[in-house]
């Protein structure tokens, strides 16, 4: 696994629901869009589920534990050719806020509202690679973090 171009988001389950960011206005890249929490790996972190924990302690005040990961999807890769690694794991814990400098506000999709039948092609991009998209609290999940998100209903959700 080559990790200098890679990156990581976390699947974190707490309490039965998966925690989704939206992105801060501040940032240079993917402005208000909702994703899972993550980043690029940081020659600091000790592997790719290192670097998921990471970014998820940077952007979600969370003080609890982060369970030994449960598993890892296949990696995706995004328009920039930057490999991403999809982390899941159980948090055990309580969420206080998030960092406003990288995020807008919070987003929380119990296990039980995640089907597939949500899910559908995004109109404005149907040709895309990634081009499932659903709609949750109001805000559009497109993108990458909708492919993750229906590949971990196929295959894993538990």
């Amino acid at each position: 696994m080559v990790l200098h171009n890679s990156a990581a988001v976390l699947i974190g389950i707490l309490n039965n629901t998966i925690i989704l960011t939206k992105r801060s206005a501040e940032l240079r890249s993917f402005t208000g869009q909702v994703c899972l929490p993550g980043g690029k790996f940081d020659d600091s972190d000790t592997s790719i589920v290192a670097t998921a924990i990471r970014e998820f302690h940077e952007e979600v005040c969370f003080t609890g534990s982060v369970e030994p990961f449960l598993c890892m999807l296949p990696e995706s890769s995004v328009v920039s050719k930057q490999c991403v690694y999809p982390v899941v794991a159980r948090l055990n814990g309580e969420i206080s806020g998030f960092n406003s400098a990288e995020v807008a506000k919070l987003l929380f999709i119990s296990l039980d509202e995640l089907d597939l039948s949500k899910f559908s092609i995004n109109p404005d991009y149907p040709s895309i690679k990634h081009n499932q998209c659903f709609w949750h609290d109001g805000e559009l999940i497109w993108g990458l973090t909708a492919h993750i998100l229906h590949d971990f209903i196929k295959n894993i959700k538990i």
